[in-house]
This record gives structure tokens, C-alpha cells and sequence, in this order.
């Protein structure tokens, strides 16, 4: 608060008929002034009468809150000059510490997950009673979540010196036995034992069992880890303490399964499919054994697609699963009709941490026709891998962070394909941010498909590039070799890469400059770059940064101008 207006609050009326008498504060030393305003503030004084009254208030709320702050021995006055009257503050010298004597006993000694805190001071500072506070409640808090239920202080005083400005701190702290898990029962909103879900699954999601020493982050992960799931409307986990038997702690979670049919629906816009409509629906517990079914489509005026996803747990509903889907996709590629139908089954395992992988197989049906009237239809059974990390700090909108994903698919003709190749593909994004005001963002992507026939390889299946993510200042799946007739046809090979620099100009504004270079090629000879520069604005609106670019493509003749709208993060 500004010191203006504290001081305002302490001005008094104190000679009837006269004006405002202001009273100010001054100590010494400085840092201690803020405290010491707002400390006199909140005496209250209109009559004027009671002046005296309020003067001993002042000085003993001075002294009272010096000493929290370990200044024991003020000295007070009162000077006045016409209406203003000052409050004049020496603090002393202070009171130092000289012994910090601190000992954990109990189990705590031999666990070695208990940390207790740093204390806060050391010897030799200013003594600082809520810093004193603070610890303990800090020590305190942590025996809870370890399960110490009958930790107590054995000792926990401050001896203060006055003669030699000092003061020692004695902490003794006795952890007790530590408590364990007891049993766990699972119900409904309505008492109602839970039935909805399998006990195999709920053992599943619960992170600890009967008999494991208490830690409250692994109950705090049980309530997470159902939420996650999406197979509830709600869920609370809590001890019962009041049925604690043998140091055991039954815990007990209720749950609300009574979720209806999940929707949602949404608008975007990005230049390489124009605006776009989304739409899902969701059923995330369809039985007792944890499985679900999702469809989902979009609408958009260079895509058109639908899916139905079955998923069931495999190990753990949430980090590793089976899923089945059947889609189907119309896809405007350049100058290139195609229409795919895709049956797959994979399985995906996505810890917490680490990469998640996914491993599958998908049969493939994909019709297409160019603008020239050329047709064609392929057929793939392809097995498939892929691989995929994200470590980022900064929420949606990521401050820095990493990506990486792999790729890998094959097809041969002996497995009902009608074509032979191994496909790779990889990429990575880089992003950091220099004294919270420069950003810088890198990515690349390199693919790859072997082949001895790369001509029955179907348009889906190969590379291209240029576009919002890709090479900026060319249109969408533009750079590719061509046919005679000047069509896209789609490369073996493919090199893309970006440097992006963001300055955080507003805590919602950032302006940037890009280089982007990249090509999808089938002979090493036609590996010509093209490459785009640009700058754009990046708004951080709350569902994540929308970016615009404009971008200008100065490997083609004339150097054309684009612009590119995305809504999403750069990792």
C-alpha cells in the first residue's frame, strides 16, 4: 500500500475546532517503516479528548511489533510541530542469533524420504519470530503427509539475552511411529457400495495398498488418477482417522459414476484447411471392465473426416491401452482428391513420464483422382511404431521445452498390400526463453521411404511440405515434385527446417521474426529448399497462442506474400 496512505489513515482530529492534525511515522532503521504504519493504523482515534490514550497505544503497539522483527529495547518519542505530530521511532540495536539447535527424533530418524526444511535464519541474523513460526508449521505439515500422526515438540522455545543481544532456538521434535494404509473402501454419492468399475481396475488406479507406510502425495495421485480417467462426474479420497486401528488409517473414496454422455464442439480457422469444424462424443465408462468409445469428426474445406475409437485397458486405464477405430477421411492434397478408409487396432502405452509409445497395425483403403483425371487405388496392411516425448514448462503457453517424435511403418505385397516400402519419419522442436523476454524456437523434420517401386506408393503415404507448420510463405503440401502436367505428386524424401525468434514485447503480445526452409523430393537432384521468411504477432488468448504470420517466399520468382493463421503451441 502506498505510505501516503497509511499515514493518511493515522491523521486525527486532536484540538476541538481545529483542523486535520496529521501524525506521521519515522524509524530507524528504514526497512522496519512499512510494518510500523501499518501497525499504528490500525489504532483508531476521532476523539480528541483521548490523545494521551492513544499515544501509550501507539508506543506499546510500536514495541509489540519491533519485537517480532527483534528489535526489543525502542526508543519512543513525540515531536509536533503546528497540526503535524511525529511518531519517531530508534528501533535499537537488534537481538542476533547465536544458537540454532534443532533435533528430529522418532521414526522420522530412519526415514529417508523425510526431509525436514532448511530453518530459514542462520547465526548471526536478525531474529525473526514468524520465520521461527513459519519452520514449525513447515516441520509439522511435513509428518502429516508422511503419515506421523503423533508427532509432537518435545522443546520449542526462543531464549532471548537481552544483556547480550542474543537469542538461541531450541527445537526438539519427536516424529512418533508412522501410520500406514488401512483398508480401502470405494462408494457411491448415495452410500451405495461402487459398482461400476471392476475392483482389478480400481486396484489398478490406487497407487498404494493395505500395509504401505502413508504418504499423503499417493493419496492426492488416487484421486488424480480416478478424475483422469474421465469414468466419473467426481471423486474424493480422504482418511478416516476415526476408525484407525494398529496405526492402520482406512481410507475411504467416494465417487459420483453416474456420467452422462460427454460433448463437445469447435470452431477454428488455420490458412492450410481454412476454418474448420470439430465435433466429439464421448462415453468413457461403457462396463465394469473400464472401457470406453469416443467418434469424433471435422468438417473443413480441404478435409473431411469421422472416426469411432474403441479403448479398454491393458495394464492401467490410463498408461496403457488397446484402442480400435475405423475412419474415414476425404483429403484435398494440392491438386489431389483422396479418399481413405483405415481400420486399426494398437496398443499405446503413455506413462507419466518418459515417451509414449504407441505400436499398432492399420489396414488401409485409399481411392484418389487428380485434377488431371488420373485415378488410382491402393491398399496397405501396414504394422506401425511410433514414439513420442514432450517435456515443456509454461502451461499452454509453453516458456521452454522439447519434442521429439519417430515413426516407422512397412508394407509389402506378400501381406495384402499392393505396394512395397518402409517408411521413417522424425522431428524435433526446441524452445527456450533468455531473461524471460527472448524466446527462440527450433524445430526440423527429416523422413524417408524405401522403396524398389516408389510408384505404387499411394499419395497419403508421401511427403510433402510447405504450409502453417512447415514451410511458411508456400502454400499448404505445394513443395513436391510434380507430373508432367505440373500436378503434386508427392516425395520419397523429406527435409524441413525453422528458426523462430519471439519478443515477449506484453505479458499477451509477442512479436516475431522466422526463417523456415524445406522440400519433399524423390531424387537428390530436386532437392532445392524453398524457403520463406516472415514476421508475425502472437496473441496468448486463453485456449492457447494464436499466431499470425506473414510470410514471404523468397526462393520463388517475385518473392509472393502469404499469410498464416494457427491456433495452438509451438511444441
Amino acid at each position: 500500500m502506498n505510505k501516503r496512505v497509511l499515514r493518511l489513515l493515522v491523521a486525527l482530529f486532536l484540538l476541538p475546532g481545529s483542523a486535520y492534525a496529521e501524525w506521521q511515522v519515522t524509524v530507524t532503521p528504514e526497512h522496519l517503516q512499512d510494518a510500523l504504519e501499518l501497525s499504528v493504523s490500525e489504532l483508531n482515534l476521532t476523539d480528541a479528548s483521548k490523545a494521551d490514550v492513544f499515544v501509550a497505544d501507539a508506543t506499546s503497539k510500536v514495541k509489540q511489533t519491533l519485537e517480532a522483527f527483534g528489535y526489543y529495547d525502542p526508543e519512543v518519542s513525540i515531536q509536533t510541530h503546528q497540526n503535524t505530530h511525529r511518531l519517531v521511532v530508534n528501533a535499537g540495536p537488534p537481538v542476533r542469533l547465536r544458537v540454532i539447535n534443532i533435533q528430529v527424533v522418532g521414526a522420522a530418524e530412519r526415514d529417508e524420504r523425510f526431509k525436514p526444511p532448511a530453518f530459514p535464519q542462520a547465526t548471526g541474523d536478525v531474529l525473526q519470530h514468524s520465520q521461527y513460526e513459519s519452520f514449525k508449521q513447515q516441520l509439522e505439515e511435513r509428518a502429516l503427509e508422511r503419515g506421523y500422526f503423533d508427532s509432537r515438540w518435545l522443546v520449542s522455545s526462543i531464549e532471548v539475552n537481552l544483556q547480550e543481544r542474543v537469542a538461541d532456538v531450541y527445537l526438539g521434535f519427536d516424529s512418533g511411529e508412522r501410520y500406514q494404509f488401512g483398508p480401502i473402501s470405494y462408494r457411491e454419492v448415495d452410500g451405495k457400495p461402487l459398482r461400476a468399475l471392476n475392483a482389478l481396475q480400481l486396484a489398478t488406479l490406487t497407487p498404494f495398498k493395505t500395509g504401505d507406510a502413508i504418504s499423503s502425495r499417493q493419496l492426492f495421485q488416487l484421486q488424480k488418477n480416478l478424475i483422469e480417467t474421465r469414468y466419473f462426474r467426481e471423486a474424493q479420497v480422504s482418511f478416516r482417522r476415526d476408525q484407525t486401528l494398529n496405526r492402520q488409517v482406512p481410507v475411504e473414496v467416494v465417487v459420483d459414476s453416474r456420467l452422462p454422455s460427454l460433448y463437445s464442439f469447435g470452431l477454428g480457422f488455420a490458412t492450410d484447411v481454412g476454418p474448420k469444424l470439430q465435433g466429439e462424443w464421448q462415453r468413457p465408462l461403457l462396463n465394469r471392465q473400464g472401457h470406453g468409445v469416443q467418434v469424433t469428426t471435422e468438417l473443413a474445406a480441404a478435409r473431411q473426416s469421422g472416426e469411432i475409437r474403441y479403448r479398454m485397458p491393458w495394464k492401467h486405464p490410463l498408461e496403457d491401452r488397446l484402442e480400435f477405430a475405423l475412419g474415414l477421411q476425404e483429403d484435398r492434397i494440392e491438386d489431389t482428391d483422396s479418399v481413405q478408409t483405415v481400420v486399426s487396432v494398437q496398443r499405446v502405452l503413455d506413462p507419466r513420464r518418459g515417451w509414449q509409445r504407441s505400436f499398432g497395425l492399420r489396414l488401409v483403403d485409399e481411392r484418389f483422382q487428380r485434377d488431371s483425371g488420373e485415378k488410382g487405388a491402393e491398399r496397405i496392411l501396414a504394422p506401425y511404431a511410433s514414439f513420442n516425448r514432450v517435456q515443456s514448462q509454461g502451461g499452454i503457453d509453453p516458456l521452454r521445452g522439447t519434442r521429439l517424435f519417430f515413426q516407422t511403418e512397412f508394407a509389402s505385397q506378400a501381406l495384402v498390400s499392393t505396394s512395397d516400402f518402409v517408411s521413417l519419419r522424425s522431428g524435433f522442436r526446441w524452445l527456450n526463453t533468455y531473461q524471460d523476454r527472448h524466446m527462440l524456437l527450433i524445430r526440423g523434420d527429416a523422413g524417408a521411404i524405401l522403396s524398389t517401386d516408389f510408384e505404387r506408393v499411394s499419395p497419403s503415404l508421401r511427403f510433402y511440405a510447405g504450409g502453417d507448420n512447415s514451410v511458411r510463405g508456400f502454400d499448404f503440401r505445394s513443395l513436391s515434385p510434380r507430373n508432367s502436367l505440373n500436378e503434386t505428386i508427392g516425395g520419397q524424401y523429406l527435409l524441413a527446417a525453422s528458426v523462430e525468434y519471439n519478443w515477449r514485447w506484453r505479458p499477451t503480445w509477442r512479436p516475431a521474426v522466422f526463417v523456415d526452409v524445406g522440400n519433399a523430393f524423390s531424387q537428390a537432384s530436386d532437392a532445392n529448399l524453398g524457403t520463406g521468411v516472415g514476421v508475425g504477432i502472437r496473441w496468448i488468448s486463453p485456449v492457447g497462442p494464436i499466431r499470425a504470420d506473414l510470410a514471404s517466399a523468397v526462393s520463388e520468382p517475385g518473392a509472393p506474400l502469404r499469410l498464416h493463421l494457427t491456433i495452438g503451441s509451438p511444441l
